[in-house]
C-alpha cells in the first residue's frame, strides 16, 4: 500500500498535501505542506489542529506517546492539519534548512 502524500490543490485554493494516516483503517488526511516549529506544533494543537509527521514518505499522525522528546527538527518534519481560510502563521513556520557549501581552505589540494 502507497501512503505516500501527494501536493495537491485544496478546493480553497491553497496547497496541501493529502495522504493516508496509517496502515490500517485508515483515514484520508489533508495537510498543510509548511513544516512547523516547536511554538508552531503547541499553538496548532491548542488551536485544536491535529499534527502528523513525515515518516518514512508517509503522514504519521502524533500523539501523546510521540509528541514530547520528539519536537520538530530539520530531521523530523512536522506538518498541521489543513483548515480552509485558515493559513499557518509565518511565527509557527520552521525556517527553511540552510544549504551547506564547501569552500575549499587554502591548505586544501585541488581536486584535479
Amino acid at each position: 500500500m502507497n501512503r505516500s502524500p501527494k501536493l495537491t490543490r485544496h478546493r480553497c485554493g491553497q496547497p496541501t498535501l493529502v495522504g493516508m494516516d496509517g496502515d490500517l483503517a485508515a483515514l484520508t488526511v489533508t495537510a498543510d505542506p509548511y513544516p512547523l516549529n516547536i511554538a508552531g506544533e503547541v499553538a496548532a494543537l491548542r488551536a485544536g489542529r491535529r499534527t502528523y509527521q513525515l515518516f518514512r514518505g508517509a503522514l504519521d499522525p502524533r500523539d501523546r506517546w510521540n509528541i514530547p522528546g520528539h519536537p520538530p527538527t530539520a530531521d523530523l518534519t512536522v506538518l498541521a492539519e489543513h483548515r480552509c481560510r485558515d493559513l499557518i502563521p509565518a511565527g509557527w513556520r520552521r525556517p527553511p534548512t540552510p544549504k551547506v557549501i564547501h569552500r575549499p581552505t587554502e591548505s586544501e589540494e585541488i581536486p584535479f
